[in-house]
């Protein structure tokens, strides 16, 4: 005969409990061999994790200089403008200078290693609204032994096959990002907005970015009145909620453009933008760059 108890009147499982609303999404991971690595004041509206496993990688951020180590792990969040070289490389005036590919089972590393090159894995990812805008820094936090096995293993693993990834690295990767945000201290958490009624439209706007977004609609999200909405709105984020919009396609457009092949009209349409006239002339009064430059310079083929 079985017995069932009926919850005590307050049982932990009847608590209504609020959770941060982190959705991670997952841009790209690679292992590659660099001989060249030159950047200058590099920003990206993504997060960035390197792991250097041989020495000779150098990051700058606001005149703070760090040498990467197999022992450590750098995290770069969104909009942190850095430099980046090789040790005994210069960085050029603008720009951007790559030479590196992916490190295949069959490579001749020692012959790569002998020429300067080091062995890099970069995990680029967003963490969703408002988690992509804390204040701009740069990380680096000890590889103990646990993270090390980690990171050797999901290397391996991308010199296996570096396009269809199985399920267990991929759970290695998400592991491995969690791992590393997770050592940020505390008070760099220095979110836009801590106004329910914003954040919920902020995430409204990240989820519908390719919709059309009035202030109507994201008065409505905000049950606010639309006047009352457009002034708190930019009184929390700093600026009127269109202009926030648009930077938003914006960056969605340098994402896909930076980790997709899609043709321009496409990534027009999945940013939000009428066309790819309407796209090609927001890009670059943003970026000064047209987004056939943009993925030029940023999507390297290799």
């Amino acid at each position: 005969m079985k017995f069932f108890k009926v919850p005590d009147k307050g049982d932990p499982s009847n608590i209504p409990q609020l959770f941060s609303g982190l959705n991670i999404n997952l841009l790209c991971c690679r292992f590659w061999w660099l001989k060249n690595w030159e950047s200058r004041n590099m920003s990206f509206p993504y997060w960035r994790i390197y792991w250097n496993k041989s020495f000779g990688g150098i990051i700058s951020f606001a005149g703070k200089t760090i040498e990467l180590t197999p022992n450590q792990i750098i995290l770069i969040p969104p909009y942190t403008a850095f430099s980046s070289r090789l040790k005994g490389n210069t960085i050029p005036s603008s720009g951007y200078n790559l030479e590196g590919g992916r490190v295949g089972e069959g490579d001749p590393d020692l012959d790569l290693l002998s020429e300067g090159a080091v062995h890099h894995l970069f995990i680029h990812f967003n963490l969703g609204m408002p988690y992509d805008f804390i204040s701009p820094q740069l990380f680096s936090f000890e590889v103990y032994p646990d993270l090390r096995a980690d990171l050797e293993e999901l290397s391996f693993s991308l010199r296996q096959n570096n396009v269809q990834l199985s399920v267990q690295s991929s759970l290695l990767i998400y592991k491995i990002i969690i791992l590393t945000v997770s050592q940020i201290p505390k008070e760099f958490w220095n979110l836009a907005t801590t106004d329910q009624r914003i954040l919920n439209v902020l995430r409204e706007i990240e989820d519908h970015i390719s919709e059309e977004l009035t202030n109507k609609r994201l008065a409505q999200v905000a049950n606010m009145a639309v006047n009352s909405f457009a002034r708190v709105f930019k009184e929390e984020i700093g600026v009127p909620p269109q202009q926030f919009v648009r930077e938003r396609r914006v960056q969605k457009t340098s994402i896909l453009l930076h980790h997709t092949t899609e043709p321009i009209e496409e990534i027009a349409r999945l940013s939000g933008f009428c066309d790819r006239f309407h796209l090609a002339r927001v890009f670059k009064e943003v970026t000064s760059y047209s987004p056939a430059q943009y993925r030029k310079q940023y999507y390297p083929k290799s």
